[in-house]
């Protein structure tokens, strides 16, 4: 219930913009049994429109098991980011439309939608709905195409609410977006240049001149450093704004490179972050799971929890007639053995500059 979405723009072609979206996965392995892994789920198989990939989440129980998506990017380049979101009110079985359940609009929208437009109006067809079993979780959604729209999707009080993202381009999990905007105020004290405000009051004593500041980083004191949604989506405000003021990304690379960076702020190593006792089936949460991906270019970036070396995946030249799947955690820790691969270095060694 930890999850992070926050884009990071860069110049795309014919001087437009592109999104690098960078979102973790948070889950507590429930009950002991989730696992996961990465399909190409073809539009002959979904029943829909296009084809689409997805890392898939797979809880088995016994001899029953269940799968969904909560991320993904279709053929066509829109994505759905599906994070937890305890305060939803789902819209009322019944009314005409299909009941289509919450868990379930992922993988819908991915196969039927081929833009944020076509995916309003598709959940504005159909009543997002419980699920038929008790469920103390619910879901919001970061929608995102081709064409650079972001919107937010959420079931409050029974009602969607789509909150245009298109300024903030951040999300995580409760309270509401309103919410999370508004408390973006409670720290424009941060400041993204050397703190020198407090000079003009220094005086001589016999430990120096008072006060002065000592070392760097205290321009983000009083950044929030917890693991609680409002505490992470400031972080990916004011980091992410502060690094695009003073080196914004040049280029892909570059938004990669700042993605992985704030993706490592709100990364969760297993056993830090406490279950809920009263929740069924709760265990330690942790990142299993990290996803960049850029729906102009049509590219995804998978990492896992163990192997945080990104793979790609160039949507561009898959064959969305084939179902395939790659396995989430290959099996090793990701880390390269160069002991090897030295060359011979000029020079006699370091030299003493002082």
């Amino acid at each position: 219930r930890s999850c992070t979405y926050v884009e990071v723009p860069y110049p795309g072609d014919a001087d437009g913009v592109s999104y690098m979206i960078a979102r973790t996965m948070e889950l507590s392995d429930a009950f002991g049994h989730v696992t996961y892994d990465i399909e190409t789920v073809p539009a002959s198989v979904s029943g829909g429109k296009f084809g689409y990939v997805a890392p898939m989440s797979l809880l088995t129980i016994g001899e029953k098991s269940f799968k969904s998506a909560f991320e993904g990017m279709n053929e066509k380049g829109f994505t759905a980011s599906a994070l937890a979101f305890s305060e939803s009110v789902y819209e009322a079985k019944g009314g005409g439309a299909e009941n289509l359940p919450f868990l379930n609009v992922v993988e819908r929208l991915l196969a039927h939608c081929d833009s944020v437009d076509s995916a309003l109006d598709y959940l504005a067809s159909v009543r997002v709905v419980p699920l038929l079993v008790p469920f103390n979780e619910g879901i919001h959604w970061a929608l995102a195409d081709s064409a650079g729209r972001s919107v937010v999707v959420e079931y409050l009080q029974g009602q969607r609410v789509v909150h245009e993202n298109g300024e903030v381009r951040v999300m995580t999990n409760d309270p509401n977006m309103q919410w999370q905007w508004r408390n973006l105020n409670t720290y424009a004290n941060l400041n993204p240049g050397y703190p020198h405000q407090n000079d003009f009051l220094g005086v001589e004593t016999s430990v120096g001149r008072v006060p002065r500041t000592v070392g760097h980083g205290w321009n983000l004191f009083g950044l929030p450093g917890d693991l609680s949604p409002p505490s992470r989506f400031v972080r990916m405000f004011y980091l992410r704004g502060y690094a695009m003021q003073h080196s914004p990304p040049k280029n892909a690379s570059d938004a990669i490179t700042l993605g992985t960076g704030l993706l490592n702020n709100v990364f969760i190593p297993r056993g830090t972050v406490a279950p809920d006792p009263r929740s069924l089936g709760d265990r330690f949460e942790y990142t299993p799971y990290g996803v960049l991906k850029c729906a102009q270019d049509r590219t995804m970036l998978v990492r896992a929890y163990r192997n945080s070396q990104w793979r790609r995946i160039d949507l561009a030249r898959l064959d969305f007639t084939q179902a395939q799947a790659w396995p989430l955690e290959d099996g090793t820790d990701g880390v390269l053995d160069i002991t090897a691969d030295g060359r011979p270095a000029s020079g006699s060694g370091a030299e003493v500059f002082f």
